[in-house]
């Protein structure tokens, strides 16, 4: 995006350096916009926001009692999201079963679970990242001939992904936003600023906030880069109030309206915990599935 700073010091390496800043833009939001500050309040994110997301809500959660401006905080939002690399590390079940590779290299990716597993139980997270790397953007690429790891029926990311870029940096939309003529930055640099957190569980915090807040966790059907099912293998392993009650619960079925003929996906919820999967979708649920997931968000907000 736009945002800048002029020293090396500037970027951040971890979330709760993250959480640091986020919650210091939102505060003077709310200091220059107090009409808001009584809004109900949900932060919502993908992808790696599965770690900004409990960093900011966390930081929340501890900073308002003692707050001058106190956040109407009321849940969160995670759409295929990356919090506990550890558990989630399991991509071998995943290609095979979509059959995107054979059994020999079914061992390889095995073998990579277990280096990538090892190299985060030996703290070594900036390995493990690199083995998260290797293993998608050359084994996967080379093995299946796909370049979109975002959604296994694709060979290559959907055009419209291109938008975005020519179009906030065209001038009449700088001006619109007063950026003027700072440099759009692809977020490399920053990426690589917190390239030892990246495979750090944020689990934890996950924890302190599905026993106090509304959380949603959803996923696309879709997806091989975070699977439903390596989703599920932290979510069951939660540790929270509520965890023997909601592995207890029913699955349901889930349309936008009644009357549709096609399934949207499935919901299961127990008390103000949410997990959704989303049918038709990959990682990027909100563009492959608008209609359900404005109606997935909505339910949510309005439970």
């Amino acid at each position: 995006g736009y945002s800048f700073t002029k020293s090396e010091d500037g970027y951040v390496t971890n979330e709760d350096e993250v959480a640091r800043d986020l919650y210091s833009m939102l505060t003077q939001f709310f200091q220059i916009y107090y009409e808001y500050a009584a809004s109900p309040f949900y932060v919502t994110g993908e992808s790696y926001g599965g770690k900004y997301v409990p960093a900011i809500v966390y930081k929340i959660h501890v900073e308002n009692p003692q707050a001058k401006i106190k956040i109407n905080l009321k849940g969160m939002a995670i759409g295929d999201g990356l919090i506990d690399p550890y558990n989630q590390w399991d991509y071998g079940p995943v290609m095979y079963q979509f059959g995107l590779i054979d059994e020999r290299q079914l061992e390889f990716v095995n073998l990579q679970t277990a280096l990538a597993r090892n190299a985060i139980r030996l703290q070594q997270y900036a390995l493990a990242y690199d083995l998260f790397g290797n293993l998608f953007d050359e084994f996967y690429s080379n093995s299946t001939g796909l370049n979109d790891v975002y959604n296994y029926l694709l060979t290559q990311s959907p055009e419209a992904f291109g938008y975005y870029v020519p179009w906030v940096t065209a001038s009449e939309n700088r001006l619109k936003i007063h950026v003027g003529n700072l440099t759009y930055n692809d977020g490399g640099r920053v990426q690589k600023g917190l390239s030892n957190d990246v495979m750090q569980t944020i689990v934890g915090k996950v924890a302190v906030i599905v026993n106090n807040y509304k959380v949603l966790i959803y996923n696309g059907l879709l997806d091989v880069i975070i699977a439903s099912s390596v989703t599920m293998n932290w979510v069951d392993k939660l540790q929270w109030q509520y965890a023997d009650e909601f592995r207890s619960a029913e699955r349901k079925v889930w349309k936008v309206k009644d009357t549709d003929t096609e399934v949207a996906g499935y919901l299961k919820q127990y008390n103000s915990f949410f997990v959704a999967w989303v049918r038709n979708a990959g990682h990027m649920v909100p563009a492959d599935q608008p209609r359900a997931a404005f109606d997935l968000i909505d339910r949510f907000v309005s439970a």
